[in-house]
């Protein structure tokens, strides 16, 4: 499975209907998914996803979840 990575978090690279699509892995109480046309544009949904989330945690006094890698390393098999 091929995976992005943005500011320590890995997400998915999926397709379907030659769409690109994915959502993080390893959070435990976040969905956090994106999609694009190309992989310049999932990346940069992506990016504005972990950016929305990590600034509504500190807007909410909230930490963010750590990924848990165990959970990601999975997903690799």
């Amino acid at each position: 499975m091929s995976l992005l990575e943005c500011k320590g978090y890995r997400g998915t690279i999926e397709t379907e209907d030659d769409i690109l699509f994915g959502h993080v892995l390893g959070l435990k109480n976040t969905i956090i998914s994106y999609e694009g046309n190309n992989i310049e544009e999932l990346k940069a949904d992506l990016k504005n996803g972990i950016d929305d989330y990590l600034e509504n945690c500190s807007i909410n006094g909230e930490k963010p979840e750590k990924v848990n890698n165990r959970v990601t390393a999975k997903h690799l098999l």
